[in-house]
């Protein structure tokens, strides 16, 4: 994205955050950066009147009230400061206000964006992780862009009047002291575009740093890391890439500065001839010692405000490019595609994936190759196969988490793609393998299966006794209104177990509308007396629709209609139990081997 770009849709996302700060900046830009000039001024009148009475009988400042400006100069000065200080005060406080609301806006609409996205690819493509990366310290940047044309703004204000007077001296002088500062424009443009190129390609060693504070800083890791003794390992690993990082930045910086250093050299020759030209009109009487300080400060004010024109310009610049990710992320369309409807099939065949080959963004191999499934209404099927098999990949496919890369998946003869995302996911009931740990109320953890039951304790409690959590809500400080997660307070914490239990009743919620049932891992983290309970409420939620299970436990698939063994991303065995333990294949040797495990 072409910097213009960035700047112009940063600089409507800043006034559409906050218009009210953005017109009270404006007016007290433009009076501070008049405040220089009429100082200047009134300092002129306070030097030339004071040589001028030096040599006169006076009584002090008051003595010549009525025939002097004298008293009335020191006092416009005073005002002058006052005002000054009090507007740098007010302009302290809209820009305070115009960081929270704009750093505020921006984070609101990446959260909608991403929390928006129907798919998960932005969680697990390393391109998009590494956009998102970027946009999170765009958002940083963006206040920064917007005070930053603030204080363009400042410098022109102070820039436009100190140059008009300036021309008073001669019209070559604004000129020379404007041709003198372009080599510093040019070299902090350059200066900017390399930086911003050496930072986009750190984005990738950043966002593994925030990976590793992450293992070093969070409650998730916080037992292994210990228990483990890899303090020093991700501590070393995180150091490694800082290193790395701050070498590069640190290379471009020191290189840009000597740059911007020599080009100073230029910009300060063109402020010295003016000086010496004042100078010298003073010693042959052209110009009064008033003059000279007028002249002088006025000269000083234009390379300053020049310099502030141009460091300003350069740190909007910089701003530009780096929020440009956070339009960039914007941007980003749904990958899950639209189909046109079919005509609509009254009659049901439930859901079937014909030559669904599909491969994760940034690998080479497929993670399903060529499958060809079928689940028909009211049967039960159990997939199974090694760590890798693609059992996982296809429920996501299933609730559209991605599209497949080849073939179709059809519900009803309807292909999937054509049916509103909310509507379809709506029709099903899932306990996922990595299963949340929501910071939220009990009652809250069990309604997210369906909102509109969060006020009908009833019901909640009945799924939690369905899945054994009955007793443990009640034993809980505030019953279903008890936080779960000690960062909460007051919270409490589950066991990994009743974690996965809550979890399913989360889907139990979900039984008088679901027509399918995805069941990924179950239950895994539940010991195995209390299986058969858990199996039990499982069971009646998937009876009489159609349902996925899948599990390394193969005791499950015992009561599944059928059976489907993955491999490498492809089926290789299809059958009901009792027909693969007859085939003696894959299924026969993994469900032996697990079997003797128990003997």
């Amino acid at each position: 994205m072409r910097p213009t770009t960035s700047i112009r849709r940063a600089l409507h996302l800043v006034w559409s955050a906050s218009p009210n700060e953005i017109r009270i900046l404006i007016v007290l830009n433009v009076l501070y950066g008049a405040g220089p000039t009429l100082l200047l001024y009134v300092g002129k009148v306070v030097i030339d009147e004071v040589a001028r009475l030096a040599g006169t009988a006076s009584h002090g400042i008051f003595g010549k009230l009525g025939a002097s400006p004298l008293p009335w100069a020191i006092a416009a000065f005073v005002i002058l400061i006052f005002i000054l200080d009090s507007i740098e005060t007010l302009r302290g406080l809209a820009i305070d206000n115009l960081r929270d609301r704009t750093t505020g806006e921006a984070r609101r609409l990446l959260l909608t964006k991403v929390a928006g996205f129907q798919d998960i690819a932005v969680f697990e493509d390393p391109q998009l992780l590494n956009t998102l990366q970027l946009a999170e310290q765009g958002v940083e940047r963006l206040w920064r862009l917007a005070t930053g044309f603030g204080r363009m703004m400042v410098g022109m204000f102070a820039f436009v009047p100190a140059l008009l007077v300036t021309f008073a001296l001669g019209w070559w002088v604004p000129l020379l002291l404007f041709l003198t500062a372009i080599p510093a424009i040019i070299i902090h443009g350059r200066v900017e575009d390399r930086s911003w190129e050496v930072e986009r390609a750190q984005a990738e060693n950043v966002r593994k740093m925030r990976l590793y504070e992450r293992v070093l800083l969070t409650e998730l890791y916080a037992k292994e890391v210990r228990l483990f003794g890899l303090r020093d390992l991700f501590l070393g690993r995180w150091t490694k890439l800082f290193q790395t990082t701050f070498q590069a930045m640190r290379a471009v910086r020191t290189h840009g500065a000597w740059v911007v250093v020599g080009s100073s050299v230029v910009s300060a020759v063109g402020a010295a001839v003016p000086y010496a030209f004042v100078v010298d009109g003073v010693l042959r009487g052209r110009f009064t010692p008033g003059d000279l300080a007028l002249y002088a400060g006025l000269i000083f004010q234009v390379r300053r405000s020049l310099e502030l024109l141009i460091y300003e310009g350069a740190e909007v610049y910089r701003a530009a490019l780096g929020v440009s990710p956070i339009f960039a992320l914007l941007d980003l369309k749904p990958r899950l595609s639209v189909v046109a409807a079919a005509t609509p099939d009254s009659g049901r065949r439930g859901i079937c994936l014909s030559n669904v080959r599909f491969t994760y963004p940034g690998s080479e191999r497929p993670a399903l190759d060529m499958i060809n499934l079928c689940i028909r209404p009211g049967e039960t099927v159990a997939l199974v196969g090694e760590n890798g098999a693609g059992k996982t990949t296809l429920t996501k496919l299933l609730v559209r988490f991605y599209d497949p890369d080849e073939g179709v998946i059809t519900w009803d003869g309807r292909d999937i793609r054509s049916m509103d995302v909310e509507e379809l996911r709506d029709r099903i009931a899932i306990v996922v393998q990595d299963y949340a740990h929501f910071p939220a109320t009990v009652r809250e953890n069990l309604a997210f299966g369906d909102l509109s039951k969060v006020d009908q304790d009833d019901t909640l409690l009945a799924v939690s006794r369905e899945v054994g959590l009955g007793e443990v809500i009640e034993k809980l400080p505030y019953g279903l209104d008890t936080p779960l997660g000690k960062m909460l307070d007051g919270g409490t914490d589950l066991s990994e177990g009743q974690w996965q239990r809550l979890a399913i009743a989360r889907a139990l919620l979900r039984k008088p509308k679901a027509e399918l049932v995805i069941l990924d891992e179950p239950t895994a983290a539940i010991d195995p007396q209390s299986e058969y309970e858990i199996l039990q409420a499982l069971r009646g939620l998937a009876r009489g629709r159609m349902a996925l299970i899948v599990s390394h436990r193969l005791s499950l698939a015992r009561g599944a209609d059928r059976v489907v063994v993955l491999q490498n991303g492809r089926i290789v065995e299809e059958g009901s139990h009792e027909e693969l333990m007859a085939f003696k294949g894959v299924y026969y040797a993994m469900f032996t081997q697990q079997a003797s495990s128990y003997v």
